[in-house]
Order: C-alpha cells, then sequence, then structure tokens
C-alpha cells in the first residue's frame, strides 16, 4: 500500500512540476514573442507618463463648434493600441487627447502623436523643436524630404494613393522622454505610417531614433493598404 501511495504522489508531483515549466515556457514564448518586440517598437520609458495626442477639427453644430478628431486618427490608434498593450501592461487609455485641449504639463510626458501640424497643435510645437535634424519638411501640400517633394494621388475626388510619416525620437522639449510622430500627406497617410510601425517598428536593423516616409494605396472604401517604405533616415538629436 505504501508503495502504491508514494507511486501516485510521485505522479501528481511529476504533473504538477510539468504544470509549472509548461506554465512558464508560456510565460517565456509571450514575453520574447510579443512583449520584447512591441518594446522595441515604441521605447517610451514610463508609460504611466505617456500621453496620446490627436488632431483636432471642429464641426459646426449650429449653436457651437464642436471639436472632434479626425478619421485617419482614429483609424491609426486602433492599428496601434493592440501593440501599446503588448508592451506596457499600465497603458492609461485616459490620457488620450485632442491637441487643443493637451494639459501644458502633459507636453513634457512621453508622447505619441497622431495628425500633421495643420490640425494638431502638438505636433507642429515638436516638428519646430526638432527643424534641422529632421530629413523632411511639410508645407504647400507636399512632404519634402532633402529636396524631393512627395504628395498622395486623387482621382474622381477621391484620394487613391497616400504617403505618411513616422518620427520616433528623444523629445525635444524634454530629453528625458521619448515622443513617436506619425501624419501623412492626407489623413490616409497617418493609417498608412501606424501600419508600417506596427509591422516594422521593432524590426532590430531600424535605429531607435529614425524618421521613415511611406506610402500606400488607398481603396475606395477607404482601405489603406500594406505601405512601403521610400526614404529612411537614423536621426541624431
Amino acid at each position: 500500500m505504501d508503495s502504491i501511495t508514494g507511486a501516485v504522489g510521485s505522479q501528481i508531483l511529476s504533473a504538477m512540476v510539468a504544470a509549472v515549466l509548461t506554465g512558464i515556457g508560456g510565460l517565456v514564448r509571450w514575453f520574447v514573442v510579443r512583449r520584447l518586440p512591441a518594446r522595441r517598437t515604441w521605447r517610451f520609458s514610463d508609460v504611466r507618463q505617456l500621453s496620446i495626442a490627436l488632431d483636432t477639427g471642429y464641426v459646426d453644430t449650429g449653436r457651437y463648434q464642436r471639436p472632434v478628431a479626425g478619421l485617419g486618427q482614429v483609424r491609426a490608434l486602433s492599428l496601434l493600441i493592440p501593440s501599446l498593450t503588448h508592451a506596457y501592461r499600465d497603458l492609461d487609455l485616459e490620457k488620450v487627447r485632442l491637441s487643443a485641449h493637451m494639459p501644458g504639463h502633459e507636453m513634457e510626458h512621453d508622447l505619441l502623436v497622431l495628425g500633421g501640424p495643420k490640425n494638431n497643435e502638438v505636433a507642429r510645437r515638436l516638428l519646430t523643436a526638432m527643424g534641422e535634424s529632421l530629413p523632411f519638411r511639410l508645407g504647400g501640400g507636399e512632404i519634402t524630404w532633402e529636396g524631393t517633394a512627395y504628395q498622395g494621388e486623387v482621382a474622381d475626388g477621391v484620394v487613391t494613393r497616400d504617403c505618411g510619416y513616422v518620427v520616433r525620437a528623444p523629445h525635444p522639449l524634454n530629453p528625458s522622454r521619448r515622443v513617436v510622430l506619425l501624419g501623412g500627406w492626407s489623413t490616409y497617410g497617418t493609417v498608412a505610417a501606424a501600419r508600417w510601425l506596427t509591422d516594422k517598428g521593432a524590426d532590430r536593423s531600424l535605429s531607435a531614433d529614425v524618421a521613415v516616409l511611406v506610402e500606400a494605396s488607398v481603396l475606395r472604401d477607404g482601405h489603406v493598404s500594406a505601405p512601403h517604405v521610400l526614404r529612411q533616415a537614423s536621426l541624431s538629436m
């Protein structure tokens, strides 16, 4: 009887050890496959100090101007959230702001900024502060990268191809923090930039501080296809 009891106990112990090892193995695989690549994509120091700024448009209700975020920025954010949540358990989505209503002290946080300087005051301030350290300029309806102008394509009043940019760099107003800026020639370019960042941002060959210009086709229903890189440069901030 004692031998039977000992054998059963040994089997139970072996099963428990196997279960624990399986659980640890699963956790390690999740950490290596999901969390580490996601953190390489973002490289934020403390997600508790992360603020997300969307561009700000206005809708006239007839009685007042109602602030709204652009559709491209909302779509881009929906693509980015899974990667952010894989990287950081403490992500606080309460800190998604319209740029016109960003509290002043949050300008010095780690920042994810969606949309260009035309409608996003946060993007305008950061891009201006980065100045000559960036290889591209925005203006005149074009994205000009080292003298070459890029813009989207329109057919019958519909955008059919768009360009977007990604900037991942130290915060120009607070060097202890970091910023990620995504924008485009039109709103679809921001979505293209988000698609590229989630797909390629964790690549080990990619510099931590980088600027990338991408291009993507836009279908009639507004779907943005997989983007490809037009230009890329490491940044020295």
